[in-house]
């Protein structure tokens, strides 16, 4: 499934492309200092997590950020839960609204069995009839989830009782269950009364009732989420705390300072630079988690300066990665080798980063007719320039150091990439209409190991394909991998895709990262999953000394 961030085109699972929202800062600049910690044990039962971005709806298939995922992760629950064990293999789950589920013989039909204690917070009982309304919602063009492309293969989802869901394929292939479950579940009560057609113009920004941990307490747009523990939740006595608020911070300056200050508990994606003054606070650790994403340039191999692979790799040769990794990512960033991340189980570990060789990169543009014929510092080819824009988004520092240091790396081997940081709704519209000549993003990582939506050809008109990048052996290949039921064979053949894509270049494949999650010492159950900081998050707990007064 594809999913990136509007800020993402994309959900929790979905591949996306990381842009972070803007929005008005509605909060106060500074928190309250903490108190003096009290001398008896105290437990805390409400935590303050600060973040960059609002939600874009509480109905997640109308969501367009991933953010919006992880918020309602806690509200409605899935049939069941993603593992982190995609290191070794296509994740499993575990049971979630679904207490049990099993295949038939012939793998075509999946039957669910719901667990009777799974009740919406408003008192309904959750009944199959739920199930079965969710599904029509994903898979309907009307209304136009990102994630639609994951039901394609589902042909039917029936409910012969109230507690029972079968699910009909179409065909067999390896991730029948992870689809069958991706999506929550949603209230049909309280959406059915909306025609289809008339969700994606509709802002589902009212409290919807809940059936995961939480439920939705108070909702200031650009300003404050708040949740509150959902007695009716099924895994009861969970959640343990009793609420959680998230404060919308759009500046990271002063997201910093509320978290040193003591009006924040928790920030995810600490940068580098502030790692010294959280290690020096007594009240905060920092945890750090591989993240599912890299970072990358995308070449419009439409446009001539990009048509060739092999200018492609010299492009990429005469980029000095290490050199921005110790920049910008010092100790947490690494060369990325692929489109496949590093510690996924289909990465093929023989493929390494190519290298920093600049004198390389100019033997192969010399190769290709790309000379300073007029001696004013800048390859031409045909009387044309070797020139051209380098975008990025607004309200993202490290993109926009990316894109500069990059500039003056390939001003050292004649190449001009003047820097453009544009408006995010122009970043965005330039790309789906392949207006571009080069950007810096990121692609955040499904755990679903599928290159189809951004390399394949016809992911040009329908998917991520924006760089218009085709290859006849490798859509076949992804064709065939994504069918593969056995891993050793599937492995091979993502190992053969990645050494295409590697060969011709359609990206510069920059690097990958971990993150730095900032949270109170006395925070336990914090089990941060690459896919989402708050993954477990009905398990947190603070625990003695009380956390700053808000």
């Amino acid at each position: 499934m594809t999913y990136w961030n509007r800020a993402s085109h994309g959900l929790r699972r979905a591949r996306l492309l990381v842009v972070p929202l803007a929005l008005a800062l509605l909060v106060p600049a500074s928190g309250t200092p903490s108190p003096p910690a009290p001398k008896e044990k105290t437990t805390s039962k409400r935590i303050v997590i600060g973040v960059r971005g609002d939600v874009s709806s509480f109905n997640i298939y109308t969501a367009t950020n991933a953010f919006t995922q992880e918020v309602i992760d806690l509200l409605q629950s899935r049939l069941a839960e993603e593992q982190d064990d995609f290191r070794d293999g296509p994740p499993s789950f575990k049971p979630a609204l679904a207490k049990s589920w099993e295949f038939s013989p012939d793998r075509k039909t999946l039957t669910f069995h719901l667990d009777p204690q799974a009740r919406w917070s408003d008192g309904q009982t959750l009944t199959s009839t739920d199930i079965v309304f969710s599904h029509q919602a994903a898979a309907s063009p009307e209304v136009g989830w990102v994630g639609i492309d994951v039901k394609e293969a589902i042909a039917s989802v029936a409910a012969p009782d109230s507690r029972t869901v079968v699910t009909s394929f179409s065909r067999l292939y390896p991730y029948q269950l992870m689809d069958a479950v991706e999506g929550n579940v949603i209230p049909a009560h309280f959406y059915q009364s909306t025609k289809f057609v008339e969700w994606p113009k509709q802002a589902f920004l009212e409290a919807p009732p809940a059936s995961g941990p939480f439920r939705l307490k108070r909702y200031e747009r650009g300003s404050l989420i708040e949740l509150v523990r959902n007695p009716d939740y099924f895994r009861a006595p969970l959640p343990r705390l009793d609420s959680v608020v998230f404060r919308i911070i759009p500046d990271e300056t002063t997201l910093l300072n509320e978290l040193l200050s003591g009006g924040i508990d928790v920030m995810e994606n600490l940068p580098v630079t502030a790692v010294k003054k959280v290690e020096a606070s007594q009240r905060l650790r920092i945890v750090r988690v591989p993240d599912l994403s890299y970072t990358f340039i995308s070449w419009n191999t439409a446009r001539p300066l990009f048509a060739e692979a092999r200018v492609r790799k010299a492009l990429t040769l005469a980029i000095d990665r290490p050199a921005i990794i110790e920049g910008l990512l010092p100790g947490i960033g690494r060369p990325s080798a692929g489109p496949i991340l590093s510690f996924m189980w289909a990465a093929d570990p023989g493929l390494k980063p190519l290298p920093y060789d600049p004198a390389a990169a100019r033997a192969l543009l010399k190769e290709s007719g790309w000379e300073d014929r007029d001696s004013d510092g800048i390859l031409d080819r045909e009387g044309v320039p070797f020139r051209f824009e380098l975008e990025t988004n607004q309200g993202s520092g490290l993109r926009s150091d990316i894109v500069q240091m990059v500039s003056a790396q390939l001003k050292k081997v004649g190449i001009e990439a003047v820097p453009r940081i544009i408006e995010y709704g122009a970043f965005i519209t330039g790309h789906e209409k392949h207006e571009y000549d080069a950007f810096v993003s990121s692609w955040r990582e499904s755990t679903k190991v599928d290159l189809k939506s951004v390399f394949h050809g016809t992911a040009k008109a329908n998917g991520y394909n924006y760089g218009q990048y085709s290859d006849p052996e490798l859509d076949q290949v992804i064709d065939q991998a994504r069918m593969e039921s056995d891993r050793a064979a599937a492995r091979k053949l993502w190992g053969r895709a990645q050494a295409i894509i590697v060969r011709d270049q359609p990206f510069t494949f920059l690097f990958e990262r971990d993150r730095l999650h900032a949270v109170p010492r006395n925070l336990t159950g914090f089990r941060p999953s690459p896919r989402s900081a708050y993954a477990g998050l009905e398990e947190w707990s603070l625990e003695g000394k009380a956390t700053a007064a808000r």
